[in-house]
């Protein structure tokens, strides 16, 4: 990294949640145009993000919810798989294998043509379902890594908080982008597998990741 992107602080703390062990020290940090807002990517090793979505949605939160994104990220990488990522190019494969087929081409047989199309369309939707079952299943995953890390190591006492307030001014972005033409993604490009906030919150609570105020106050 070279530059003001190098110095910024989105790198900064990246940079520090490595030295700390909780990114992994292998990982990059990549600025990509072609991610909506922020992802961890298993298959790249990598968590990347795209430059405007920082500037526009995550440069004014303050230190904890950078680190918190991040860490969010860093669980999809270590907990999610990277064929998962891979999952929704299967029905891709299977078109090209498919209409590569002698049936498929100019004069072959309707029903024959129906026949492999039916299944091709039956894998298309079972793929997606999968996939976005799994994401959904992820983000909780994903949130448990964010919070267990931010309580041990920065002794935040309710991560629930921390990942509320996030959220909400992730979703304030979000609906300002999309009146703006764009929308914003929160965390993760994609909507269809997002869990309500309220149900992400719960969930943190219900695992008990919350620090007692009696275990000490968080180091200045």
């Amino acid at each position: 990294m070279i530059g003001a992107d190098h110095a910024s602080r989105l790198h900064r703390v990246f940079e520090e949640l490595q030295e700390k062990g909780l990114i992994d020290h292998r990982r990059r940090l990549v600025r990509c145009p072609f991610t909506i807002s922020m992802r961890g990517c298993p298959a790249l090793n990598c968590i990347r993000y795209r430059h405007s979505f920082y500037e526009n949605d995550l440069s004014k939160a303050n230190d904890d919810s950078l680190r918190f994104a991040l860490l969010h990220e860093e669980g999809h990488v270590r907990r999610g798989s990277p064929l998962l990522s891979a999952l929704p190019a299967l029905p891709v494969l299977l078109c090209f294998a498919l209409f590569g087929h002698p049936s498929l081409q100019p004069g072959g047989l309707l029903a024959t043509k129906l026949a492999l199309i039916v299944p091709l369309l039956l894998a298309t939707l079972f793929a997606y379902q999968v996939y976005y079952r799994r994401m959904y299943d992820e983000e909780f995953a994903a949130d448990r890594y964010a919070a267990d890390a931010m309580g041990r190591c920065y002794q935040v006492r309710d991560p629930g908080i921390l990942l509320q307030n996030l959220l909400s001014s992730l979703h304030t972005g979000a609906a300002a982008s999309r009146s703006n033409g764009m929308a914003a993604g929160i965390f993760r490009s994609g909507h269809d597998y997002q869990p309500p906030i309220s149900e992400r919150v719960q969930r943190l609570r219900a695992a008990g990741l919350v620090v007692h105020p009696t275990e000490g106050n968080r180091p200045r």
